[in-house]
């Protein structure tokens, strides 16, 4: 109607926003920057963020005002339309703004991101670092074989030893003990690991499962006896050497203190019926070794087994290398010198088992085809053949 004041004086109203708007520019109240900044904003405002920087985050768009209303919707839309365009100026500042602080915000976000990858980067590179170090320093100890060192200071230091076992003076020739300063328990533990002994002395347990009463002669660490004993079997062990009977004594494992041959010549006949000597015979003179299977086959009971293990002087490897690892040894034993011994002394049944492969990996490469072939293979037989061997033999 004519006379009537509109209900919004837009002119008016865009007058008071440039007005104010020239003012806080003038005072400084805008950022140098925003005027360098292509900026747009969807209505009201579309607000994103973009940590690539790559493109303006708000802009001011006039033209996308409108209305979906029915029949009044496109009256509204150019209403919306000539409103936004008069306000274009006022808002595109504002838009600025807005944006220039999103900017500076992004770019404070960016730093953090940078600040804090660096940080778990440089935290990362030393907690590996710490660890290398940490696996060398563990080499090294294993190496200096501390454990076992300790073991020993410990036992050394009991107030009061052992009485030995007198020696036999029947006896002419009495078996070799470890030299005087030789740690054998370490040089044992270097040579003959624990756990690799206790794994191939798991081919005994059938033979010896359902015995009454078995010797191991010259047990050692005692990988067999803790075996035996897991199987429910008695027996017990029989050592000369102080070290390793403390260490059974600890373990609570039964032990006699005494030399092998000695314990079997003071056995009543049929004591046991199970009798491993593992790696001892050996070490052994002669007349020892001679001795101690007659008495092995003396004291078994009716049905009982003798198991003797030794190093193998078939292979060359085993037998011309290896052996003379050990100081304490005197002379390798042929299996069939071991099975006439065992023959002699009365057993029946006498069966030699071939041990300890030597891995495929460090004989000699055999030729898929041709002369040399087969002499390639028995080369590797002669230096590379079974490391070990036992005889079984049956009273």
């Amino acid at each position: 109607m004519a006379g009537e004041q509109p209900i919004i004086d837009v002119e008016r109203l865009v007058a008071e926003l440039k007005e104010r708007v020239a003012r806080d520019r003038a005072a400084g109240k805008y950022a140098a920057e925003i005027g360098e900044t292509p900026l747009e904003v969807l209505p009201p405002l579309a607000v994103g963020f973009d940590l690539d920087g790559g493109s303006p985050h708000i802009r001011f768009r006039p033209e996308l005002g409108f209305s979906s209303k029915p029949v009044i919707g496109p009256v509204i839309t150019v209403v919306k339309k000539l409103l936004l365009r008069l306000l274009f100026f006022t808002l595109d500042d504002l838009a600025q703004q807005s944006d220039a602080a999103v900017q500076r915000l992004q770019n404070a976000l960016a730093a953090e991101i940078a600040a804090r990858e660096a940080v778990v980067s440089a935290e990362i590179a030393a907690r590996e670092g710490l660890q290398a170090s940490l696996g060398a320093l563990s080499q090294r100890i294993a190496g200096l074989a501390i454990p076992e060192r300790l073991a020993r200071l410990e036992r050394e230091r009991r107030p009061t030893p052992r009485p030995q076992a007198a020696p036999n003076p029947a006896s002419a020739e009495q078996p070799a003990a470890p030299a005087p300063g030789l740690d054998y328990l370490t040089f044992e533990e270097r040579f003959r690991p624990q756990e690799s002994v206790r794994e191939r002395q798991q081919i005994y347990l059938e033979l010896l499962r359902d015995r009454e009463r078995v010797a191991d002669l010259g047990c050692g660490r005692g990988e067999l006896l803790d075996a035996l004993r897991g199987e429910g079997v008695s027996a017990y062990g029989v050592e000369i050497e102080p070290d390793f009977v403390a260490l059974l004594e600890e373990a609570g494992i039964d032990v006699v203190e005494q030399d092998a041959v000695e314990h079997l010549d003071g056995l009543e006949p049929g004591a046991v019926d199970g009798i491993v000597v593992s790696h001892v015979v050996e070490h052994l003179p002669a007349a020892a070794l001679v001795r101690l299977v007659s008495l092995a086959a003396d004291k078994l009971a009716d049905g009982g087994v003798l198991i003797v293990e030794t190093p193998n002087p078939e292979s060359l490897l085993a037998g011309s290398v290896n052996f003379h690892r050990d100081p304490t040894h005197v002379r390798p034993i042929h299996p069939d010198t071991l099975a006439f011994l065992c023959e002699s002394a009365g057993f029946s049944e006498i069966e030699v088992r071939r041990l300890s492969p030597v891995p495929p990996q460090h004989a000699l490469p055999v030729p898929a085809e041709g002369g040399l072939r087969e002499i390639v293979t028995q080369l590797n037989d002669l230096l590379y053949g079974y490391q070990d061997y036992a005889v079984v033999a049956r009273r």
